[in-house]
């Protein structure tokens, strides 16, 4: 099992933390923007590092859809 590597990003670092802290209760919206989000777990390829990410949520019926967008920024997310 690989160790849990918050993010080098305060921002995201503290929203996983928020929104974990408060059993999510708080931190569900992606900044400011008011848009809903969902922490993603996953594991790195290469080091086998716990991530969690805040990414945008649409819900869809009974689906969810992730957005990868930077909440909108003109800039790649990638």
């Amino acid at each position: 099992m690989g160790k849990y590597i918050p993010s080098k990003s305060s921002w995201v670092a503290e929203q996983v933390e928020l929104y974990e802290s408060s059993l999510g209760a708080k931190g569900t919206t992606l900044k400011d923007t008011g848009l809903p989000v969902i922490i993603v777990t996953h594991r790195g390829r290469k080091t086998g590092a716990i991530r969690k990410i805040p990414l945008m949520k649409v819900v869809d019926g009974e689906n969810y859809i992730l957005v990868a967008s930077m909440g909108g920024a003109p800039k790649h997310p990638g």
